[in-house]
């Protein structure tokens, strides 16, 4: 065999083995829960993990159509600091008793919300305000 020949020989032998030990370990960190913080000053949806807690806050973005600085202090999301996350948490104690109150039955689907059959969807409808709520357009 050529040194030429050995030399790419070679060259493939490394690429087929930085290939097959890049796929592992991909394989590897897919596989591995991403380690997520803690989560802080959590008064309303208590008893639920983390990530329940962050698919619901998804759940909740969605519904009214912003971001999770709209609530949320960047950097700090245990803050108390803006109005919104209060109004948040009086909205999330509402659809508990209600959804308590009417639909104590219901047993959530993977992939739905916790909160039950009302969510914050149900009123909010991708707004940040309610857009089933008669007169708020007074608020405005």
């Amino acid at each position: 065999m050529t040194k030429r020949r050995r030399c790419a020989v070679g060259a493939i032998a490394v690429v087929a083995t930085a290939a097959l030990w890049l796929g592992t370990a991909a394989s590897l960190e897919a596989q591995a829960p991403r380690k997520l913080p803690p989560l802080e000053n959590i008064k309303v949806l208590t008893g639920w993990d983390g990530a329940q807690v962050r698919d619901e806050m998804r759940r909740i973005s969605e519904a009214l159509g912003v971001k999770c600085d709209h609530c949320h202090v960047q950097g700090n999301f245990a803050s108390d600091e803006k109005r919104p996350k209060h109004a948040g948490r009086r909205m999330l104690e509402l659809t508990r008793a209600l959804n308590a109150q009417y639909f104590a039955s219901h047993v959530a689907t993977e992939g739905e919300s916790r909160l039950g059959r009302i969510t914050c969807y149900t009123c909010h409808q991708g707004a940040a305000i309610p857009k089933s709520t008669p007169g708020v357009g007074l608020l405005r």
